[in-house]
């Protein structure tokens, strides 16, 4: 059976981050793209939906792009240094649910992954599923 890759964009301003994140997103099998820009993905829907974003982006930008953020909340992951309460409300209340604060946990970034629902991982299941029930 072909194994489908998955993508993960990485949006963040520090070059030490990015390669962190790299590391560890390419050890969870992922083929990692740093990304400058959240608008340099307006146009990549089939290569989002194989894969996630985690992201860092200031105020203005979440709500600058918010329909484009909502229109993958599945598949985003918010980093942000300032994780807090408020600001926790204030996204969900916004349909982003999937938050983490910065630097980033290694073992916390898996389990937010983990309830990603990416395509393959549905295709597993069902087969699980069928093997099971066989």
């Amino acid at each position: 059976m072909k194994e489908k890759i998955k993508r993960a964009f990485i949006i963040d301003k520090d070059e030490f981050v990015r390669l962190s994140l790299k590391k560890i997103l390419h050890k969870y099998g992922f083929q990692v793209e740093e990304v400058d820009d959240i608008s340099d993905l307006e146009k990549r829907n089939r290569e989002i939906k194989k894969g996630m974003i985690l992201a860092d982006l200031d105020i203005e930008t979440i709500e600058k792009w918010l329909p484009f953020l909502k229109r993958w909340n599945e598949r985003l992951i918010l980093m942000s240094p300032l994780v807090n309460d408020q600001l926790i409300g204030l996204l969900k209340g916004s349909g982003i649910n999937r938050i983490i604060k910065k630097p980033v946990e290694p073992e916390l970034l898996k389990g937010v992954i983990k309830k990603i629902p990416f395509p393959d991982r549905a295709k597993d299941i069902q087969l699980s599923r069928k093997k099971i029930g066989s």
